[in-house]
């Protein structure tokens, strides 16, 4: 917490001349003081009836000034407390005198932050929130910028050996955690457990998705696909999947599913349409909208992205 400071020489003038113009009566003095933490021994001190607004106004500021501290954090909530009023008190004769002083006092303390604007600091607040998602809009883009980049230079690998396969099977793997996640989607990577192997998984609109992602030379045929489905099938009522293949399917293996009674949760998404998202044609999850869409209300589990 920050240690309060002593009020400047220029605001002390300040607060008298409101405690002149913009009070009346004593009383609104004392309540003013008392609301504001002033302890009631301290005013009663120099509540003499000689004594004017303004001077126990300056000999309560001079007690709290040598209080070090914690006179200083009241002389602050004196401040406060005058420049929260909304017009002069009651019985002010001079309403225009008391009104420039207030005004006066609210932009001194503004100034020496002994108080904020709430206008200043609301445009600040919203000046500071458009920079960071400018800011967050930047990194995101950067982000999407380098696994295409990545995404690319994978597509044109051409590897010649199983090990090399694999590895490049992985590196789709962690490309797809990064595209999802860059697009602040909550996803898990691929999970290995002693009789079942899961690439992936997410959760959207009210589902877990799970993943399986394929970069083969030839399309997944009807035991790759029921292999998947029966692990979708194993899970909760509210768990999909979600299958990628980079060489695409056989129209004929997916019409087969589709025409097997069960559940259908299962959409498909092809290297192409991966391409299209890493290009930025469209966001991922205007894809898997689209996907979805497709599937519950016209059962079309293959779409074209572009179409």
């Amino acid at each position: 917490m920050t240690t309060p400071r002593p009020l400047s020489t220029a605001i002390r003038n300040e607060v008298l001349a409101a405690c002149r113009t913009a009070l009346h009566y004593r009383g609104d003095l004392k309540s003013l003081m008392l609301g504001a933490g002033v302890p009631a021994a301290v005013y009663n001190r120099y509540d003499h009836l000689e004594n004017t607004k303004v001077k126990i106004a300056r000999s309560i500021l001079d007690e709290l000034q040598e209080l070090g501290p914690n006179g200083w954090a009241v002389q602050r909530r004196i401040v406060t407390e005058l420049c929260g009023m909304q017009r002069p008190a009651n019985g002010v004769e001079d309403l225009t005198a008391g009104r420039n002083a207030l005004d006066a006092l609210r932009r001194t303390a503004a100034h020496e932050g002994v108080i904020v604007d709430t206008e200043q600091a609301a445009r600040n607040d919203r000046a500071t929130r458009a920079a960071k998602r400018q800011q967050h809009i930047t990194e995101q883009q950067q982000t999407l910028d380098r696994l295409r980049t990545e995404f690319v230079t994978l597509a044109r690998s051409k590897p010649s050996t199983n090990a090399e396969r694999q590895a490049r099977g992985y590196q789709l793997e962690k490309l797809l955690a990064d595209l999802f996640r860059a697009n602040e989607l909550e996803y898990t990577g691929s999970t290995r457990q002693p009789h079942e192997q899961v690439d992936g998984s997410f959760h959207f609109r009210g589902f877990t998705y799970l993943v399986e992602a394929r970069w083969r030379n030839q399309p997944p045929d009807k035991e790759d696909l029921a292999g998947f489905k029966l692990k979708v099938d194993g899970k909760l009522e509210s768990t999909r999947g979600l299958f990628i293949s980079m060489a695409g399917f056989d129209e004929e293996v997916l019409q087969y599913f589709a025409n097997v009674s069960g559940k259908r949760n299962v959409i498909y998404m092809t290297g192409q349409d991966l391409a299209i998202i890493f290009e930025g044609n469209i966001a991922l999850e205007d894809a898997l909208l689209r996907k979805i869409d497709a599937a519950e209300k016209h059962g079309r589990y293959l779409i074209n992205l572009l179409e």
